[in-house]
């Protein structure tokens, strides 16, 4: 339980240990025999982890912040309107209360709720290791299920989000139940007069940024078609059948969420 990154970064090197912040991925794993590491390196004690600092055009959110923290954050709900909207989504109270944002996207897991809202907020990854401290978006950091550009002696220091208080947020999930549920599928985006982000889970290796349709929706002006925008945001998608959902399901839920999101988006303007 080192209480500084010096302390930290001497227990990285040379052995098989996985970093800990709220244990709530990691402990999972360990107890069901996916992960059996030498050690587990602890964040609880570390100091300079657990702030949430405002850098003028983005949020800085340290690695040891939890979800409930975030929730409670007046900053992050003015500032990053997204996140909030989908980190009421994980989990239970009892988990929110554990889980960091940190943890979920190191986690990589293509239905993680939150790992969305990052990729909608153009979100940066501050990583340290003993070779000194590097930055990397979260689009690039993210490489499959459980994979990221993570090496053996570096760490998530903290998670950089850009402010978009002018962007009309929404979230759309789609589980087997309706709470505590992993997404069968989901949609989010943030929606800005010409401008369109969106993002999907569950429906590819990592979250899928429709980048084709969002280019259309920014050049059709008048002629934006509903059908056009979903036919190109399609493309984006690779779902696979699997004990929670077949392709198909996903694909039809995708679709249908997509249409929600511009229904939604003209009754607000």
């Amino acid at each position: 339980m080192p209480v500084d990154e010096r302390e930290l970064k001497s227990m990285l090197g040379g052995e098989d240990c996985k970093i800990m912040a709220g244990g709530t991925d990691l402990l999972v794993r360990i107890r069901s025999g996916r992960l059996s590491p030498s050690r587990i390196v602890s964040l609880a004690r570390m100091k300079g982890m657990d702030g949430i600092l405002d850098l003028g055009e983005e949020v800085s959110i340290g690695s040891r912040v939890t979800m409930s923290e975030l929730l409670k954050c007046e900053l992050i709900a003015a500032s990053c309107p997204i996140l909030p909207m989908v980190v009421r989504e994980i989990g239970s109270p009892q988990i929110r209360n554990r889980a960091t944002l940190a943890g979920n996207l190191v986690n990589a897991s293509p239905a993680g709720d939150s790992i969305m809202a990052l990729y909608l907020s153009n979100a940066t990854v501050v990583i340290s290791g003993v070779n000194g401290e590097r930055r990397e978006k979260v689009s690039s950091f993210i490489k499959g299920p459980g994979r990221t550009t993570l090496s053996r002696d570096e760490y998530v220091g903290a998670i950089l989000l850009e402010k978009t208080p002018g962007y009309f947020p929404q979230f759309y999930k789609v589980g087997q139940r309706s709470a505590m549920a992993i997404a069968v599928a989901s949609v989010g985006s943030l929606i800005s007069g010409q401008e369109i982000r969106m993002a999907f889970g569950s429906v590819a290796p990592t979250v899928a940024v429709p980048e084709k349709a969002c280019e259309y929706f920014e050049k059709a002006g008048e002629k934006f078609d509903d059908g056009e925008f979903a036919r190109l945001a399609m493309l984006a998608i690779s779902p696979i059948d699997d004990v929670r959902a077949s392709a198909w399901y996903r694909s039809t839920v995708v679709r249908n969420l997509v249409q929600r999101t511009l229904n939604v988006w003209r009754k607000k303007g």
